[in-house]
């Protein structure tokens, strides 16, 4: 059984040591996404032990391509695409707010890594989450989709977050001001733009940037 994982002949540990690189992910910085160790990621890449099905299935939500670890084969136009996670259970207001509740991943939505790549976003650190509500229409509408950069956690002028208040999971306009502001601003103007004193709220958190959005017709 040992021999099954070495890394001679590019065995299971050398093709996860690949995906991972190719991601442009840490070692140490894959195994706290996938939930192991440091020494666990490095002996799973090293040959030494084989992953476990839970350990692929989070690799394979964070854009590894379980299929050619396991296999070290590819289908033709796989590798041209990644599949970034979606979740069942959040949903960002463009409206009033709407609470925020534990996610369950359902799978995800396929994007070109060459798209990706362009735009400098890291397929690992990706998410979609779905709209709702009519603040940001007509740029974000009731029912779209939005993909959400949550490396780019610092709000700048006229770009689109998603970010928690409180309990409620929010997708609007937000710029930082002097002396600790959040301006909140939405496309619909028949919402109020309002400010947010960071050093007075703690429930004020930045998920990430809307990078993308898919229409909902």
């Amino acid at each position: 059984m040992t021999q099954e994982y070495t890394n001679v002949n590019g065995g299971i540990g050398e093709r996860l040591k690949t995906e991972r690189q190719r991601l442009g992910i840490a070692p140490t910085d894959f195994a706290a996404l996938c939930g192991v160790s440091r020494t666990t990621q490095f002996n799973y890449e090293a040959g030494d032990r084989a992953p476990d099905a839970e350990y692929l299935q989070r690799a394979h939500e964070h854009g590894v391509d379980v299929q050619y670890v396991i296999t070290g084969q590819q289908p033709a136009g796989n590798d041209d695409f990644v599949v970034i996670r979606q979740h069942e259970e959040v949903a960002a207001s463009a409206g009033n707010g709407a609470v925020n509740r534990d996610h369950v991943d359902i799978g995800g939505l396929s994007f070109s890594r060459k798209w990706l790549a362009k735009r400098g976003l890291n397929p690992a650190l990706c998410e979609v989450i779905n709209v709702s509500g009519d603040s940001m229409a007509s740029k974000l509408n009731d029912g779209d989709k939005v993909l959400v950069d949550t490396s780019d956690k610092t709000p700048k002028s006229g770009r689109a977050y998603v970010f928690l208040q409180g309990d409620e999971l929010l997708v609007k306009y937000c710029q930082l001001l002097p002396d600790g502001m959040l301006r909140v601003s939405s496309e619909n103007q028949n919402y109020p733009t309002y400010d947010i004193d960071l050093s007075k709220t703690d429930g004020v958190s930045i998920v990430g940037r809307v990078r993308a959005s898919t229409h909902e017709w």
